[in-house]
């Protein structure tokens, strides 16, 4: 699925997120024993946080009737105000390491 390689693409890319000092959450409305099967499975080296009530995806405005959730990727800076996002209205495909290197790089010399 999208969700798979898209998590599997940034697991393998942790260093360079590590190098630039931001840390990777996955998110999604399955429950934490779905989460670590996942992770187990996958070899994932980033937490999944379960957001079963899809609280975290109602505040981000990408909760979404019928699919549930939109695929979408956000870049909070330490200060904790969002800085970049990205929200697929269809979510066939995912933003790649190297846009979201891009926009970390972007945060860091803002």
């Amino acid at each position: 699925s999208v969700c798979t390689k898209q998590l599997c693409s940034y697991s393998s890319g942790m260093e360079t997120f590590e190098g630039l000092d931001a840390e990777v959450w996955g998110i999604s409305p399955q429950g934490v024993d779905s989460h670590e099967s996942f992770t187990r499975t996958y070899g994932l080296r980033m937490p999944l946080l379960a957001d079963e009530g899809r609280e975290i995806a109602k505040a981000y405005g990408v909760a979404a009737p019928g699919i549930g959730v939109r695929r979408a990727v956000f870049l909070i800076g330490p200060d904790g105000v969002l800085r970049w996002k990205h929200v697929a209205l269809l979510g066939a495909t995912f933003q790649s390491l190297s846009t979201l290197a891009d926009q970390l790089s972007g945060i860091k010399t803002a």
